[in-house]
């Protein structure tokens, strides 16, 4: 069993707008801790600069205190998004903040250098564990992959994950693509993850693949709770693999089912398909697009509109 990273309060967040009941919160993080398969949480984003103003998209170590009543489990990650964070070292946490262990920092494509350097200068200030997610893993062909494993010796990261970020990877076709980057990251002692959305459905097959690929982390959330589509379900890992505390899990569903829910779109089978944000599915789904005028639109977007969204490409 791969290790576990619950990821439901940050990932989960763009459900609710990062606006989670502090009384869910607080039980979700409680229940989840009790679950010996679950290594990590992580709680939200730290400090971000824009986008959403709530909570969860704005931690500070008094927010993190506030869910974890400060129970010194030292089991909670954070994210931040390197195109949005700050870059002042001074506003992250470090390891005398004892709630927390890991920051995580998702990089796209054109941010790559800027981030490693930051992650360097991060990593050294702040003395926690730093997991490098490399966002949409779909993007990278086989041969950037073994220019960027030339670098990783150099790399200060713990973890180096790398994100599904559109959901469009079928790893039992596509992860030879991988393996040479990952063993080098196993090389140079550097643990291995993956991130799964569910946008076509392949989660739970990827998670399977992984497991018998030797990567080492995976995250989850329960119900699927994410962006878009959604994730790799937390519920059916367990159920699959050990299934000791499905009967807590299912306690907590029940008690916030309707919270714990996401509204996926038949138009984000088609950004999956052409690997692109689910913001245009969003997009497609509000104004109610044709979803065959839709997929012609998709087809012929390219380049960095494909990771981040531009509000004129549906236009066409």
């Amino acid at each position: 069993m791969a290790e576990i990273i619950d990821v439901t309060l940050r990932d989960g967040g763009h459900a609710v707008d990062f606006d989670w009941p502090m009384e869910f919160a607080r039980d979700y993080y409680k229940t989840l801790s009790s679950l010996h398969q679950v290594g990590t949480l992580e709680l939200g984003y730290w400090g971000q600069t824009s986008k959403a103003a709530n909570t969860f998209y704005n931690l500070d170590y008094e927010k993190v205190c506030d869910v974890t009543e400060k129970s010194a489990l030292n089991n909670v990650s954070i994210m931040i998004d390197y195109h949005y964070c700050s870059h002042n070292l001074n506003d992250y946490p470090t390891r005398n903040q004892s709630e927390i262990s890991m920051i995580r920092m998702c990089a796209r494509k054109e941010d790559m250098d800027e981030a490693i350097l930051f992650g360097k200068e991060l990593k050294q200030y702040t003395g926690l564990n730093v997991s490098f997610n490399i966002f949409n893993a779909s993007n990278y062909s086989f041969v950037e992959l073994t220019e960027l494993s030339t670098k990783i010796k150099d790399w200060p990261f713990d973890y180096v994950y790398f994100a599904d970020t559109h959901g469009d990877l079928d790893l039992t076709k596509d992860f030879s693509r991988f393996e040479h980057f990952f063993n080098v990251c196993h090389y140079y002692g550097k643990k291995t993850g993956f991130h799964l959305h569910d946008h076509s459905g392949m989660a739970m097959v990827n998670y399977r693949e992984i497991l018998n690929r030797s990567v080492d982390s995976t995250d989850t959330s329960v119900r699927g709770m994410g962006k878009g589509s959604g994730n790799l379900k937390l519920e059916y890992v367990l159920h699959g693999e050990i299934r000791s505390g499905l009967t807590d899990l299912a306690r907590l569903i029940l008690n916030y089912n309707d919270l714990l829910t996401i509204h996926p779109t038949p138009y984000e089978l088609i950004t999956s398909k052409y690997a692109l944000t689910d913001n245009y599915a969003k997009e497609a789904f509000d104004r109610s697009l044709d979803i065959h005028k839709f997929e012609s639109l998709c087809k012929v977007i390219t380049g960095l509109n494909k990771d981040s969204y531009c509000e004129n490409m549906l236009n066409g």
